[in-house]
């Protein structure tokens, strides 16, 4: 049975007589110290027998594990590196948290051998300034086990986890959660459901839009030029792309490009089909390749909007978000849980969002009234043959223009 504490709410802000029996019945935690007691045996051998250490048997282990998890109890990774310390003889200079990647290769997730943002420098920072170390540890080391990846950290004293991003295609992770203080960084982990720190990726969208309206722009097109890591972070930036379209009049609501991802062959089929005279596409790169092969000049043309905003030496327009300050996030995020002790998957997991920055770039200019003009059916034509619709060759055209972006 657990505890409670009973505190009397003061009368006096109550509409009730002295001594009124509303109360508010506030759970204690269970201690060590219940579990030895429940179980009938010294507090050490609770400890121990937490830890997994062989000295107990293992039927005793699995007997006030079971108690323990019967009561509520948890280990405080705070006390535990103190008492780590106590028994080592070495003073607590730092407590280490874990960072934890599961990319085929050990730092596949971060450049060069990755173009996506890099968390990492900004939460070891983080960590720092709070006394923490923050170390890389790797799942997918040659002959590593969930099971024996957990022991190693918690023979370290290691109670607190970061999960990166997760490589592309891969939307789980195994481990014994309940041992951890664990968040989540981004939108790949679907299994389990853990805290998570994320850009608001709606808002980067939203506002997109809105700048596209503010400058001239009349049909904003989307496209999903690459593949996303989740497909949650799509359905933000879509949804807020249709919301936002609803203010655009009926005529100039276009329907986003359908394949995802697109290609090439996909994306000129759909802009031919409907003439944006702006895109958002999740990552500026191969759409700004497929538009100077189509003949199409950024922004002379049609304008960009980056929603990735990853690789500011494309100089496209778009939302940047500071990975320092996401991976800051997540370590503030998981101090907390820490010193509330607060370990396992959460009953409801919390989202903390990190609002970006606008950038101009150079590839969203307002827009001209006679510069967004519709491209018929002859200027088509004309571009299949190699020609562009404000006269010259397609080639000539990539190059006559100053201070628009061509492709990296």
């Amino acid at each position: 049975m657990p505890r409670w504490a009973i505190a009397s709410v003061p009368h006096k802000f109550l509409d009730c007589p002295p001594f009124s029996p509303v109360t508010r019945r506030v759970p204690v935690k269970a201690t060590l110290q219940d579990v030895a007691t429940r179980a009938g045996v010294h507090r050490t051998t609770v400890s121990l027998a937490l830890r997994d250490r062989p000295r107990i048997p293992a039927a005793t282990r699995e007997r006030v594990k079971a108690i323990a998890v019967k009561l509520g109890y948890r280990i405080n990774p705070l006390v535990s590196a103190l008492m780590q310390s106590r028994r080592s003889g070495k003073a607590v200079k730092h407590i280490a948290l874990a960072y934890v990647t599961n990319y085929p290769t050990r730092f596949g997730w971060r450049p060069p051998h990755h173009d996506r943002p890099d968390f990492f420098p900004g939460a070891v920072e983080r960590a720092r300034d709070f006394g923490y170390q923050l170390e890389h540890f790797w799942l997918a080391e040659p002959g590593m086990t969930p099971h024996r990846f957990c022991d190693i950290l918690s023979a370290r004293g290691i109670h607190g986890l970061i999960v990166g991003r997760l490589p592309p295609g891969q939307q789980a992770m195994e481990l014994l959660w309940s041992r951890f203080s664990c968040v989540a960084l981004g939108l790949t982990l679907r299994s389990p459901l853990l805290h998570h720190v994320t850009e608001n990726h709606f808002d980067a969208a939203w506002q997109g839009m809105q700048r596209c309206r503010e400058r001239g722009y009349q049909r904003v097109g989307f496209v999903f030029s690459e593949a996303n890591d989740s497909p949650r972070v799509g359905d933000r930036w879509l949804g807020a792309f249709l919301a936002q379209q609803q203010q655009f009049p009926a005529a100039d609501r276009l329907p986003p490009c359908r394949a995802v991802p697109a290609d090439e062959k996909s994306f000129r089929e759909w802009f031919t089909r409907v003439r944006p005279d702006a895109l958002l596409a999740n990552h500026g790169r191969p759409v700004l390749a497929w538009l100077a092969r189509m003949g199409r000049r950024v922004p002379r043309d049609v304008g960009l909007i980056d929603l990735a905003g990853d690789h500011p030496e494309l100089h496209c327009a778009g939302v940047y978000y500071d990975p320092a300050k996401l991976g800051a996030l997540a370590v503030e995020m998981l101090i907390g849980l820490t010193h509330r002790n607060e370990t396992g998957v959460p009953d409801d997991q919390h989202e903390i969002l990190l609002n970006g920055e606008w950038r101009d770039g150079r590839t969203l200019p307002p827009r001209e009234r006679s510069a967004s003009r519709r491209i018929s059916v002859n200027d088509e034509r004309k571009l299949r043959l190699g020609a562009s619709p404000l006269g010259g060759t397609t080639s000539q055209l990539s190059t006559c223009a100053p201070r628009e972006v061509a492709p990296a």
